[in-house]
């Protein structure tokens, strides 16, 4: 028997004592002790339980009822475990994961061959509502992986934080030497990977960055806007910016995801005041920066690849309440 059986054997003894599948844990390591010492890994003692423990399958439905209570009981803490880590709710493949582990600790816990069946799988959905429900309860805020990487919506968008599975995404557009204008070339795949990291790193350390604009209707990502620490002429500041894929200018999606990334920065940021850096050529950028009430305010010169970038500079400052 491997250690980490016997262990598991001692917990559930302990735990489970008034009930059959407790005294059925103590029976086996009153067993075993007469038979061998726990090994970290012994193959002959896998063989012996081989050979004596030959059970049939049995469907969760008709374990023994402390079984299947020690399995919620399992499914409850785990669930909630990954919630306090994640800070999400558990789903797809990361609950099957969960769903999965709690029936082999059980199988190896108890020389079982429990299945799941039906209702093991709606044990696990309604457990996973149940921590749901205890967290609102308790007045704690959880949500599922997507909403939690949405920061912000408008009328037509979702603004939410760019994940890794939107690289392909990001490389389709970032690749357009028209839609990067401003860095005077289409981006390649390593580029984006940097870029994609250079956000992860700023949503660490500031919260925000650049954010992935998706279509509400069709669930396309078309661009990026968001907020960046910057330095300008020597004075740290806080930079709005976007990025939209060619095929969709003249809709007036960056106009719309802009305006709401300032009131994200003045609401929710606390934020007093926005810069916005453009290409003197880029009247497109210009055109949006006026929309929303952003002013010029003098300009600065940006070294990118080693290469002087001269660029405007507009200003908006939160309004007074």
């Amino acid at each position: 028997m491997r250690r980490q059986d016997w262990e598991l054997l001692e917990k559930y003894a302990k735990k489970y004592k008034d009930r059959e599948s407790g005294k059925f844990a103590q029976e086996m390591l009153d067993m075993k002790r007469g038979v061998f010492v726990p090994e970290e890994d012994d193959e002959e003692a896998d063989e012996w339980n081989n050979d004596i423990f030959q059970v049939a399958e049995t469907p969760f439905s008709e374990l023994e009822e402390d079984t299947r209570t020690a399995m919620e009981e399992l499914l409850e803490d785990n669930i909630n475990e990954y919630m306090i880590h994640k800070d999400y709710i558990p789903e797809g493949k990361d609950l099957q994961d969960i769903a999965d582990w709690v029936l082999k600790e059980t199988n190896d816990t108890f020389y079982l061959k429990a299945v799941p069946d039906d209702a093991y799988r709606r044990l696990v959905d309604d457990t996973v509502r149940k921590m749901v429900k205890e967290w609102k309860d308790d007045g704690l805020e959880i949500k599922t992986y997507a909403e939690s990487l949405t920061i912000m919506e408008t009328e037509r968008l979702v603004i939410r934080k760019i994940t890794r599975k939107d690289t392909g995404a990001l490389l389709a557009l970032m690749g357009k030497s028209e839609v990067m204008y401003a860095w005077e070339h289409g981006f390649d795949k390593k580029e984006v990977r940097q870029w994609v990291n250079r956000q992860f790193s700023r949503y660490r350390k500031d919260g925000y960055g650049y954010f992935a604009l998706v279509l509400k209707d069709g669930g396309k990502l078309i661009g990026q806007a968001g907020l960046m620490k910057s330095v300008i002429n020597g004075n740290e500041a806080v930079e709005l910016g976007y990025i939209l894929d060619n095929a969709y200018w003249h809709n007036g999606y960056a106009t719309e995801a802009a305006r709401r990334c300032l009131r994200y920065a003045f609401e929710k940021l606390g934020l007093q005041e926005v810069y916005c850096s453009i290409r003197p050529e880029n009247t497109s950028s210009i055109r949006v920066a006026e929309a929303i009430a952003m002013k010029p305010c003098g300009s600065h010169t940006i070294i990118y690849n080693g290469k002087e970038m001269p660029h405007l500079l507009y200003k908006t400052e939160k309004p007074m309440q």
